[in-house]
């Protein structure tokens, strides 16, 4: 088996110069980073005194303004040179279409807004929210060079599928290049309040990372420390971190090709663990389609919590903290958290639901989504049902993951109020404490919002939290934790070996041994990165008492939660770097990084003898 190439992959055979074709790909491809480049150099250094709507340029901006259009500008050549060479001229324009779409949109506003009539002057400010000579521009070219930009990264990540490199791999180098540009883009002085000084790259990268792993912890408040541009990067973070930079890539390409490649596929399908290649498609345009009705139905749901707000700003915080919630980021611009807004139903039911639909996992949504379509067709037209259709049916995945989160929702709120019924809060009354013990059993397991103080927890309540942090939410969700399903294995496999049966059973179905072996690795893999980070905070804080914290706040890490007993500021340097570590190990996976760092392994062709150790 030949290994994969680790170099960009293009199709040349219906390309009359192959070689300069490449070529052309190429360039095509650096001139849309180089254009996101310039658009970052712009905003975040130069118009930040210089160039504020109403000034006069200067002429950074303008050269800055002409190589970001030269690099849009590329493609107009390209394309038609491409387009003449190509021997499938009739399927070119469709394979290209989201490049083409970009430049042809940004050649016409561009010439439009270059025309001095009264009337675009009206629809710049109207659209770009801009006024003075070249300000629409400079919006126009500077929104479709971050278009291209990104585009440009996305294509980056899907030649790696495609190059058929190990899905591990292309799954964590996608989250080390996600935390790498979030941690540039807030380094930039805009993403300060202006007067500020830009922040260091400790607090860019633990902030980058925390938002790109959704996991909530943060050494500075994100409510006061970043500006409204800042507190945008991280809600774009925490949107791609909690999909995936893949997701959207390959989103992009089944809007604009219909299809994807087939080795993209089954690397999506190893990610995702879908049983059938076939049905990747389909998940990935729900994953899409949930997310985005989810998140607006949320954001509409809870946004009374912020009536008192003018209505850009209510807009805003709810559709920062409806996507936080879904993607179970946990981040809240408020400094106190939501504490006291317990008994607001935007909270124990708005954001909660949200929290906990982001912690189902996509895969179970998709399965019923499924039955539920072939229910309707059933019903309504089953002369549109194919013959070939056998039987929906609820998966294994989906009845083992509701199972045990309903379980795990009722049993974790009971405990958590019968362990704070010892610590009486002044004017706290029973329904109260009700719904902080319901909240905080959804959000201890995935989310890290919060309205108690977790640094006034018993340490009964703390242990408790610490459990469910660790089981956390389930397969192929927003959420962190071994996940549910492998916690149900972990439970199986006790009962399989108290019943002394030799295999595992559930649901009427027998689970894979290979399942089981992964299911206790991963158990096994998340204990050990836990005791380490734990480790580390204890040996470099050396502050013993403060010890269930420190084992508190690590557990928070790994399971991508985010809450914490408020000591993460106050960390040393060191420590908070073993925390980033961490949350990057919790967010991939333990085994999924070992995998990715081991590479492919032959598989043996020989089995040696059996013989039974003693094992206590």
């Amino acid at each position: 088996m030949s290994k994969p190439s680790l170099s960009f992959q293009f199709d040349d055979s219906t390309s009359l110069h192959p070689r300069l074709n490449r070529a052309l790909i190429l360039l095509e491809w650096l001139s849309g980073l180089v254009a996101l480049l310039l658009v970052l150099c712009d905003q975040g250094f130069v118009r930040q005194e210089e160039s504020l709507p109403g000034h006069e340029l200067t002429n950074s901006n303008w050269w800055l303004l002409g190589l970001t259009a030269a690099c849009l500008a590329i493609p107009v050549v390209t394309l038609p040179l491409r387009y003449w060479w190509s021997r499938a001229r009739s399927t070119f324009v469709r394979s290209h279409l989201l490049l083409v779409a970009i430049t042809a949109i940004w050649l016409i506003g561009a010439i439009a807004f270059s025309i001095p009539t009264a009337t675009m002057q009206v629809l710049q400010g109207e659209i770009a929210g801009v006024s003075g000579p070249g300000q629409g521009v400079i919006f126009w070219t500077e929104l479709f060079g971050l278009l291209r930009g990104i585009s440009a990264l996305i294509r980056l990540i899907r030649w790696s599928t495609e190059a058929g490199l190990s899905p591990a791999l292309v799954f964590a180098a996608s989250f080390i290049l996600l935390i790498f540009s979030g941690t540039a883009l807030l380094m930039l002085p805009r993403c300060r309040p202006e007067g500020l000084p830009p922040a260091t790259w400790l607090e860019a990268l633990f902030t980058a990372t925390s938002a790109c792993c959704v996991t909530g912890l943060n050494v500075v408040d994100p409510g006061t420390y970043w500006s409204r541009t800042g507190q945008c990067v991280i809600l774009g973070l925490i949107q791609a971190g909690g999909l995936g930079i893949m997701s959207f890539g390959a989103f992009i390409a089944l809007v604009v090709t219909r299809n994807i490649a087939a080795r993209e596929a089954a690397t999506f399908r190893d990610l995702l663990e879908s049983e059938r290649l076939g049905d990747v498609s389909g998940l990935i345009k729900d994953i899409i389609a949930f997310t985005l009705v989810i998140e607006l139905v949320g954001a509409v749901a809870i946004s009374g919590l912020w009536s008192h707000l003018p209505l850009g700003e209510q807009i805003f915080y709810s559709v920062f903290h409806s996507v936080s919630a879904f993607c179970n980021a946990g981040f809240c611009l408020h400094a106190e958290g939501l504490i006291g807004q317990e008994l607001r139903p935007e909270v124990w039911g708005g954001i909660a639901l949200l929290i906990i639909l982001g912690g189902i996992g996509f895969g179970p949504l998709h399965n019923l989504r499924e039955i539920a379509s072939h229910q309707f067709l059933k019903i309504f037209m089953p002369h549109k049902i194919p013959a070939a259709t056998g039987r929906m049916r609820v998966s294994l995945t989906t009845r083992i993951v509701f199972r045990v989160t309903i379980a795990l929702l009722i049993v974790g709120a009971l405990v958590l109020f019968l362990t704070e019924l010892g610590r009486p809060v002044a004017g706290q009354t029973i329904w109260q404490q009700i719904a902080n013990a319901w909240f905080h059993s959804v959000t201890l397991r995935t989310a890290g919002f919060n309205t108690m103080d977790h640094g006034q927890l018993t340490p009964a309540s703390k242990l408790i939290g610490i459990v469910l942090m660790f089981i956390g939410a389930s397969p192929g969700s927003t959420g962190g934790g071994i996940k549910t399903t492998c916690f149900a294995v972990a439970i199986l496999t006790l009962r399989s070996v108290l019943k002394q049966k030799s295999h595992i059973e559930a649901g009427g179905r027998t689970i894979p041994q290979e399942q089981i072996l992964r299911g206790l690795s991963i158990v096994a893999l998340s204990l050990t990165a836990i005791i380490g980070c734990t480790l580390v905070l204890v040996i470099v804080e050396e502050k013993p008492a403060l010890f269930l914290d420190h084992f508190y706040e690590a557990t928070s890490a790994f399971a991508t939660v985010g809450v914490s007993t408020g000591i993460t500021p106050s960390l040393k340097p060191l420590s908070q770097l073993a925390l980033i570590v961490t949350m990057f190990i919790g967010r991939i996976g333990a085994v999924t990084l070992v995998v990715a760092l081991a590479g492919s392994a032959s598989q043996a062709v020989y089995r040696y003898p059996d013989e039974r150790i003693s094992l206590g």
